[in-house]
């Protein structure tokens, strides 16, 4: 695999070679809910034991443990020279290791951490897997185009099969065969273990450069992820390739929750987990894309509850010439992504401090005061001054809650392009918590739980008029509202048009007044400048803004 140096969701389209059409997949929501700090240094892929409750990550000079539950932090359980794959046998007693630079495969006691067995694999081991059928590991050497075959209970090289080209990911069929995917062949390479031997190729086509490779729908699809964002769904008995599926860029891997008939593709360059939906295996496709950040390509999903452990680190500026930016002095960590859960309160990316209620807003004007009363008069005529067709939309704003309000000064359905909804949704969120601080601050009754007149065009079930100041609507408008029109900004007067329209709204529906929807824009604009301003998310602003280039489809 290449060095690594390193929500929103929503139901995506995708270019599909299936004859019929099939039903959009069940949206995925996850959301970060943790960070591991680590130290600096080169990372590759991690492996999680579930019984011990551990993910091993294999770093350019060590194998780092991480315990979940403790959070206790080993730096370096073993010395290695580029670690790229660490596996977990024995129960969790043994580590087997992947030595880049020696050209070893390592076994190492996971209790005191020291090798006791080491095999000459061949030039530059990278990826390997266990096949249960055989007992053996292939190692995949990068360097001379063989795979090592390792027998785990002699320790020694139990034979090779010269495979040839750069070889990236495989995967064991469970019946003594395996799937190797050749990097600069654009295909995959059929191998069987029992005989030692190269059986087949599925050429891989549409596809540059496949990194990731997965073996789903219990062993009948598989799923490759390439370099030019894409992924493809390929028959694993006939080789024909069954769906291409718009990913990210740069990804490294492709993780699957069988429990949950999940898969997930990390897309370092754009920052992003691309999930993928294997309910039915014969339309598997995108399901969600999940913000993480710019360099998160690798991970592993803990079978227990489906948590995913992405490793990463904040990138720098990319140098004219290279592939990506160079890890800022302190950023590496392992995010920690989950299903979201309702009621979620945690800030992903924003920080709570500068959104301190005293140090962000003004104090709402108290009930009762003058200012209150001046306040009460405009909602009052704005409601009078409304027609029917003016009361009907600030109804029908109240109701829709999300991203597609600007639809059409967007000129673009936005629920159909995939990065720019999870850019969208993502700051719709963020905002929507930092609007929430406040809100709980100052509760601050609202005009129709000042003045019975007023008739809340919400008018839900046991509503309380309390939490009125800012706005969580009007904070959506101008936090994505000023996101879009960054990213449009041939269509910024009309999208920051809406963005104030859907404001009044909330004062036409007696549930805001003008302060309100003001605070809303203050804090609604702040948070938006500050996530379009995160290095870590700067691949999937990118993404976003590729995708908005292309010309709107009507």
């Amino acid at each position: 695999m290449r060095a690594t140096f390193v929500v929103a969701a929503f139901a995506a389209a995708c270019a599909s070679v299936c004859a019929q059409a099939a039903p959009a997949p069940e949206v995925v929501t996850y959301r970060i809910v943790d960070r591991f700090a680590g130290r600096d240094g080169y990372w590759d892929f991690a492996t999680i034991d579930p019984v011990a409750g551990a993910i091993y990550i294999a770093r350019g000079d060590a194998i780092e443990r991480i315990e979940l539950a403790t959070r206790k932090v080993t730096d370096a359980l073993v010395p290695a020279r580029r670690a790229h794959q660490v596996l977990v046998l024995d129960g969790g007693a043994t580590l087997f290791e992947t030595d880049g630079e020696t050209g070893l495969g390592r076994f190492v006691s996971t209790t005191d951490g020291k090798v006791f067995a080491e095999v000459e694999t061949g030039a530059k081991p990278d990826a390997a897997f266990f096949d249960s059928a055989t007992g053996l590991i292939a190692v995949m050497n990068a360097g001379d185009g063989t795979v090592a075959l390792i027998d785990p209970k002699t320790h020694a090289l139990a034979g090779k099969i010269t495979v040839g080209g750069g070889l990236e990911f495989g995967v064991a069929d469970g019946k003594g065969g395996g799937f190797i995917n050749i990097e600069d062949a654009n295909a995959i390479a059929r191998i069987d273990l029992r005989s030692k031997r190269r059986t087949g190729t599925i050429a891989l086509p549409g596809c540059d450069g496949p990194t990731g490779l997965a073996l789903v729908a219990n062993g009948t699809r598989l799923i490759s992820a390439c370099a030019n964002r894409v992924a493809l769904v390929i028959d694993a008995k006939s080789g024909k390739t069954l769906a291409t599926l718009a990913i990210g860029a740069d990804p490294d891997a492709v993780l699957v929750d069988e429990t949950r008939g999940l898969a997930f593709i990390p897309c370092g360059g754009s920052g992003t987990l691309v999930a993928l939906s294997l309910a039915d295996p014969s339309h598997i496709a995108v399901a969600g894309v999940i913000a993480t950040q710019r360099g998160a390509k690798t991970g592993a999903i803990d079978p227990r509850d489906g948590r995913i452990y992405l490793p990463a680190a904040t990138l720098g500026p990319i140098a004219p010439g290279a592939k990506r930016g160079q890890p800022v002095p302190g950023s590496f960590t392992v995010l920690v992504v989950a299903p979201a859960k309702k009621g979620d309160k945690a800030l992903q990316y924003l920080n709570p401090a500068a959104f301190e209620p005293t140090r962000t807003l003004p104090a709402p004007a108290t009930k009762g005061s003058p200012a209150e009363t001046l306040e009460l008069k405009r909602v009052h005529a704005l409601i009078d001054g409304a027609g029917a067709a003016r009361i009907a939309q600030a109804k029908a704003d109240s109701d829709l809650e999300d991203p597609s309000i600007f639809d059409t000064a967007a000129g673009r359905d936005l629920k159909a392009l995939p990065n720019t909804w999870a850019v969208l949704t993502l700051v719709q969120s963020e905002t929507d918590l930092a609007v929430g601080s406040s809100k709980n601050f100052f509760n601050r009754i609202r005009p129709w739980g000042v003045d019975p007149t007023i008739h809340n065009c919400e008018n839900e079930p046991g509503a309380k008029p309390t939490r009125g100041y800012p706005s969580g609507h009007s904070g959506l408008g101008y936090s994505v509202g000023w996101t879009l029109a960054q990213l449009l900004p041939d269509r910024a007067p009309a999208i920051l048009d809406r963005a104030r329209d859907y404001a009044v709204s909330r004062e036409i529906c007696g549930a805001h007044y003008a302060t309100d929807t003001e605070a809303s824009h203050v804090v609604g604009t702040l948070s938006a400048w500050m996530l379009a301003n995160d290095p870590r998310l700067a691949g999937l602003y990118e993404a976003a803004r590729d995708e908005l280039a292309a010309p709107a489809s009507h």
